[in-house]
């Protein structure tokens, strides 16, 4: 009897108890993810004693073990092994790795890779080895939820909306997370609103704090805001870049079920693929960075520590291409060992550019394929929207580093070198669109900049990216039909094409939506901050730049955030939370479907200025 045969005549003998085994398996599976995140979040979130880590290192493994055990119950049942490996390659490489590393550890006492990281400088692996079977089992719990195809009967919704509920819930998560006693130094566990505000600045990635990351938080509390920004960052860059490719292939905002297709399953755009990709780029680029990080950071100092310096280069890099602009450093990147180190400066400044620059359009300059196709057809240049976020991009960082070497000159730049002074006014003029990183003390600023830098966080980043603000698509767009109105055409021109009436008055819906909260905004704030600025240690501009400042998800400030009383954490929390989801939500929301478009009211005519 060949194999084949043999497995023919097992599969029938099961075939008739294959439902039940894998209701059972899904049952289980649910009560063992529930378990394993309970698990991990009281390990993390509560000081424990020697039984409870030994508790819960077991009940981690027992989960290790039932994973291990349904990936083999599902290979068992498949009518086709080698196809079932193909399709479930992934779950296979950390079931894999599981065995291996489960092997080790009871068998030898240490798991396979602790000598890997001891030979370049750990010296001690201890305190990371949990944290790579804590990271087991949240890949394995995240891959069995994404593994399902039945969420789309509840998830028929805007795709606008289930993106801002998306960054609503992993920022009341987030916020839970960092108030359990062990995320922070904070006797009894930070309050609810510096965790919320913090978690929504990492989510929103932003990058304002109420509280001292660096001192406040203990390294679990830092895991968790640049886990948060890892999952705020790629959501958001992941929902643009789908955006734009619904845009690109001419698909209205009315055709909801095509949209929502795109978002929830594979369709004729190849949403996976695309997810895939983006992931894959995003990735590399924060890898590459990092390592260079590692380097320019050296062995001196703060960094004398490989594991230290491990983590810093990790958390700087991911934060960095982000546009998070939060540090675990004290002081941020003013902190003494890095504030003078112009590699490490221009390498942050190269992540964001990057992370601001917009995934889609990076994809169009960047990719190999395109790059051989325009070299083989030098007609073809790169696409429209490319052009906008390109040449806009590098015009602003251009006009605000301009601007910053002439007013600060003889103030902040008085001490750098003409190298020096150039690098910071393109790092400051760049960071004010998206990043929030600073090398200069913000406070310090001559007002001429303040009012520059208030203008360009306004404009902010690039569509698809990390970064906020109005965008410089909108911008573009709106300057493009300045122009053409004053030369008298009756289209909207741009880089010789023409923009639809449809698109110049979405441009301009997000410019009033910015500018009415702009104004609603500081003017809640000057009434909650009253007492602040009374004291005479911040003025009204103060606010406005820390509002703008939110809004825009830059995260510069004037120094002002922790001083803010509980009302005005919460105004700056909701105009994170808008800044980040309002562009991307406003520009198709206000396409709302109506009944009809079939019909013209009459002419009005006004006069106008």
């Amino acid at each position: 009897m060949s194999i084949k045969e043999f497995r023919e005549r097992v599969n029938l003998l099961i075939y008739d108890v294959k439902p039940k085994v894998f209701g059972a398996l899904t049952i289980m599976n649910i009560l063992v993810s529930l378990t394993a995140i309970s698990t991990l979040v009281y390990y993390y979130g509560f000081e424990l004693t020697e039984f409870s880590e030994d508790l819960c290192f077991t009940i981690l493994e027992i989960s290790f073990g039932f994973y291990i055990f349904r990936y083999f119950v599902k290979l068992l049942f498949d009518f086709h092994p080698p196809t079932f490996i193909r399709n479930n390659w992934f779950e296979g490489v950390i079931i894999s790795l599981l065995l291996i590393e489960g092997i080790a550890y009871n068998f030898f006492g240490t798991m396979i890779i602790e000598p890997v990281f001891e030979s370049i400088g750990f010296e001690d692996f201890g305190a990371f080895s949990m944290i790579f079977v804590q990271l087991f089992v949240f890949i394995i719990l995240m891959n069995n939820l994404f593994k399902q195809r039945n969420f789309k009967p509840w998830m028929k919704i805007h795709p606008g909306w289930l993106f801002t509920i998306s960054i609503a819930m992993m920022t009341v998560l987030g916020g839970f997370l960092l108030m359990l006693p062990e995320m922070s130094r904070v006797e009894g566990g930070m309050g609810f609103i510096d965790s919320l505000f913090l978690s929504m600045s990492s989510v929103s990635v932003t990058g304002l704090s109420t509280i001292d990351v660096a001192n406040t938080l203990t390294f679990k509390g830092q895991m968790i805001v640049l886990i948060l920004i890892k999952l705020g960052g790629l959501n958001t860059i992941a929902f643009g870049a789908l955006m734009l490719v619904v845009a690109k292939f001419g698909v209205g905002i009315k055709y909801h079920e095509v949209i929502e297709d795109f978002v929830n399953n594979d369709s004729i755009l190849k949403a996976s693929s695309m997810l895939a990709k983006i992931v894959l780029w995003a990735t590399t680029i924060e890898v590459i960075g990092i390592i260079l990080l590692f380097i320019g950071f050296g062995n001196d100092g703060v960094f004398a520590d490989t594991g230290h310096r491990f983590f810093q280069s990790i958390f700087h890099g991911v934060s960095g291409f982000n546009n998070a602009g939060l540090s675990t450093l004290q002081g941020g990147l003013m902190h003494p060992d890095v504030i003078n180190n112009t590699f490490v400066h221009t390498v942050i400044f190269i992540l964001f550019f990057f992370g601001g620059f917009g995934m889609i359009y990076m994809f169009d300059v960047f990719e190999v394929k395109r790059l051989r196709e325009r070299m083989k057809t030098p007609w073809k240049t790169i696409e429209f929207g490319t052009k906008i976020s390109l040449y806009f991009t590098l015009g602003l960082l251009v006009f605000g580093a301009i601007i910053f070497l002439i007013f600060e000159w003889n103030n902040g730049l008085s001490e750098k070198g003409t190298l020096g002074a150039v690098i910071t006014a393109l790092f400051e003029s760049m960071t004010t669109r998206n990043a929030g990183f600073n090398v200069v003390d913000t406070s310090a600023l001559s007002m001429p900049v303040i009012i520059v830098f208030l203008f360009l966080m306004f404009i902010g980043a690039s569509s698809g990216s990390a970064g906020g603000g109005i965008r410089t698509s909108t911008f573009a767009i709106m300057w493009a039909s300045l122009i053409s109105t004053i030369k008298g055409k009756p289209n909207t021109e741009l880089f010789k094409r023409t923009i639809s009436n449809d698109t110049v008055l979405k441009a301009y819906a997000i410019f009033l939506f910015f500018v009415v909260g702009n104004i609603v905004g500081p003017f809640i704030l000057a009434i909650s901050e009253a007492d602040l600025l009374a004291t005479g240690k911040y003025d009204f501009m103060d606010l406005v730049f820390e509002h703008v400042s939110a809004a825009s998800t830059v995260g510069l400030s004037t120094g002002m955030t922790a001083d803010l009383s509980g009302v005005g954490k919460i105004v700056l929390i909701v105009a994170m939370f808008i800044g980040r989801v309002g562009t991307l939500t406003l520009a198709y929301l206000v396409g709302k479907k109506v009944i009809s478009k079939n019909y013209k009211y009459p002419k009005g005519h006004t006069m106008v200025g």
